[in-house]
């Protein structure tokens, strides 16, 4: 299932007179694959990377849910819930966009711009922004310089749980009678930077109708912080991951095999070329001697003949 393929089921985008979110917590979920935010990407320089971790890039996201009404102002009501996301582009990133396209805004830019992204704390460690157990955004610390491996918490931050906690009370995203277009306002700017996020994503996501019947939400691969408690994956990643290597594994197996069945299979050839080649000149030395044998006889008999002619 795709972005685009979750689209189909988003008329209310488009048929919505008012559309509002709430912000339900924190979530650590993957970063859009455009996005350069302290990850190492290529390949493991120090060795000390697994590959998952390569090629997913994590950091705290913003989880919402969107309300829409087509008749009226929505009160972020459960009968007008339409779907959760959860961003894709940090929370640096939505707090910009926050700041920027909404109105009056109780969360901006100036409230995210001094926290790091993922930077040394003198002491051995690397400090950025993850989150608690419970949803909310804390300050971390980590064993490695690409902040994906827990080691503790630092402190949380009040200041950004405040303004998210005001988020949470049914913020306007758009209203067809202030905003001309949809298309410039907060909802265009806020939607496409996020992917859709289920229960089965994060316990603060809900899941709708669509998502249930699809299994899950692939569209922004989020996955469970590692970094809740016990800074550990999740059984679904450990089964993921175990089924990854399982498949490796079996793929090295089967490399092998046709390796050495190749091998026994070329000696068996070479075995019939010695073979064949002994055979062939034994019948060629038989046959060198009966011409020699049978010449020999036709010399005698002529040196018979000749001296009986003399005599």
């Amino acid at each position: 299932m795709s972005k685009y393929g979750m689209s189909f089921s988003r008329d209310w985008l488009y048929d919505s007179e008012s559309i509002a979110i709430k912000v339900e917590g924190c979530v650590w979920g993957n970063v859009d694959d455009g996005e350069d935010m302290g990850c190492m990407e290529g390949s493991s320089e120090d060795g000390a990377t697994m590959w998952y971790q390569m090629a997913n890039c994590k950091r705290a996201q913003v989880a919402y849910s969107v309300y829409a009404s087509s008749s009226g102002s929505t009160s972020c009501s459960k009968s007008d819930w339409e779907e959760t996301f959860v961003t894709t582009y940090g929370v640096a990133e939505f707090a910009y966009t926050m700041g920027s396209y909404g109105y009056y805004s109780p969360l901006t830019e100036d409230d995210v711009g001094d926290l790091p992204l993922c930077e040394e704390d003198g002491n051995g460690y690397y400090m950025g922004v993850g989150c608690s157990s419970d949803g909310k955004f804390t300050l971390d610390l980590y064993t490695d310089q690409y902040c994906l491996q827990y080691y503790d918490t630092y402190q949380e931050l009040d200041d950004l749980n405040s303004a998210m906690q005001s988020l949470s009370n049914c913020y306007n995203c758009y209203d067809a009678y202030v905003d001309e277009d949809a298309s410039y306002s907060l909802c265009a700017y806020l939607f496409p930077e996020s992917g859709s996020c289920s229960a089965m994503d994060s316990p603060v996501c809900k899941t709708n109708s669509f998502v249930s019947s699809q299994g899950s939400s692939s569209t922004s691969h989020i996955i469970n912080s590692p970094l809740s408690s016990s800074g550990q994956l999740s059984f679904m990643n450990k089964l993921k991951y175990g089924g990854g290597s399982a498949m490796l594994v079996a793929s090295a197996a089967m490399f092998v095999g046709i390796l050495f069945a190749n091998r026994r299979k070329r000696r068996a050839m070479l075995h019939r070329k010695f073979r064949s080649g002994g055979k062939s000149s034994r019948r060629s030395k038989s046959r060198s001697k009966r011409h020699r044998s049978g010449r020999g006889s036709t010399d005698d008999h002529a040196r018979e003949v000749k001296n009986g002619v003399l005599t």
